[in-house]
């Protein structure tokens, strides 16, 4: 729901989470909040929505989503004749706006070819989950 929204309301829902965990872990206003974040195993909120993109798009890569959303989808490979290293990756689409570019296909398609492929290649949602976690 938050995914494409503007960088302002990232960075208003961002304090509000930062807020919260001063309150849960009775930190005071002027420490450094990451490592409370940490602590309290919570990504921030840019983390947070990446990582829902990505799950959706491994849904939609493995045939766990619906057609609608794969059928979105094209590998370079499928575009192009070249045989080059990037021809697994999957095409971004062109978008002139800010509000495209917020558009989950760009985010989606974005995230997902910034991955190693050690997540990219993970046998279950599950597994990809915990990698994602543990990369973050």
């Amino acid at each position: 729901m938050w995914s494409n929204t503007s960088k302002k309301n990232i960075d208003r829902l961002q304090k509000v989470q930062n807020f919260a965990a001063r309150i849960v872990t009775d930190t005071r206003k002027f420490d450094h909040i990451t490592p409370v974040l940490k602590q309290l195993n919570w990504l921030t909120v840019t983390n947070t929505l990446d990582f829902k993109d990505a799950i959706m798009t491994y849904k939609c890569l493995n045939g766990l989503a619906p057609t609608y959303l794969f059928d979105r989808f094209k590998k370079r490979s499928q575009l192009y004749n070249s045989n080059t290293r990037s021809k697994d990756m999957l095409q971004i689409p062109f978008y002139r706006s800010a509000a495209g570019q917020r558009s989950f296909l760009y985010r989606a398609v974005k995230i997902w070819n910034d991955l190693p492929e050690v997540l990219k290649s993970a046998d279950s949602i599950n597994s990809f989950k915990v990698l994602y976690k543990k990369m973050m």
